[in-house]
């Protein structure tokens, strides 16, 4: 996804926790403290981000060690708990969603329908979008095999995947109805039955750009035809 089936990459962090509040009462807070103070900052990406969680991380530890018994960071599934974080935020935080990259390869460009456009090759094949990690200098590849009605990725060297069904409407539309996913960050974004709307803008001998709408705001990306 893609991402809307996209991600933002805000899942770096792990943060403090209060007193006797359930699991999801904990995520809930400190995703609102955490995009109060990257708002506050003018934080405009992932890896500027470091002040706020610091300041979290000091000023809740007791609280974490006694929510999950943990005598150290490394008691800790930091990734678990960050996930649930990023995915709050990503939901919750209109700020982020305003100002943060979407990391995803060609979102930066705004591309127009293509006249007479045909996606009839489309229905079958091999393709992969690139999505950058500002905070680790690096950039993942997604390899993305649509058969059928399945629409599968692929992750992490193929370590992680994301399987979903594709239903192909008129005018070269489609819905990508989310099914499993053992991938950390997605399996917390959606759940089974989640729908997403996709456009295809353009279709060339290269690649594909699509557009999908979520949270009430549009992003586009580029889908690279592999041959």
């Amino acid at each position: 996804m893609t991402e809307t089936y996209r991600i933002i990459t805000v899942s770096i962090l792990l943060l403090g926790l209060s007193y006797n509040l359930s699991a999801q009462d904990i995520i809930d807070k400190l995703s609102k403290k955490l995009c109060k103070c990257i708002e506050k900052q003018e934080v405009k990406n992932p890896n500027e981000m470091g002040p706020c969680f610091e300041d979290l991380l000091i000023n809740n530890w007791k609280e974490i060690k006694e929510h999950y018994k943990a005598e150290t960071m490394e008691d800790l599934n930091m990734e678990e708990v960050g996930n649930k974080i990023g995915v709050k935020m990503i939901k919750e935080c209109p700020y982020v969603l305003d100002n943060f990259p979407s990391g995803v390869a060609g979102d930066e460009e705004k591309v127009e329908k293509q006249p007479d456009l045909n996606c009839k090759d489309l229905k079958k094949g091999e393709f992969y979008y690139l999505t950058e990690r500002p905070e680790v200098g690096i950039v993942d590849t997604t390899f993305v095999t649509i058969s059928n009605n399945m629409f599968l990725e692929r992750m992490k060297n193929g370590k992680t995947y994301s399987l979903l069904n594709i239903i192909w409407n008129e005018n070269c539309e489609f819905d990508l109805i989310f099914k499993e996913s053992n991938d950390p960050m997605k399996k917390e974004l959606s759940k089974t039955g989640d729908v997403y709307q996709y456009e295809i803008l353009t279709n060339s001998s290269e690649s594909v750009y699509l557009k999908t709408t979520w949270m009430n705001r549009s992003y586009q990306f580029e889908l690279i035809k592999i041959k």
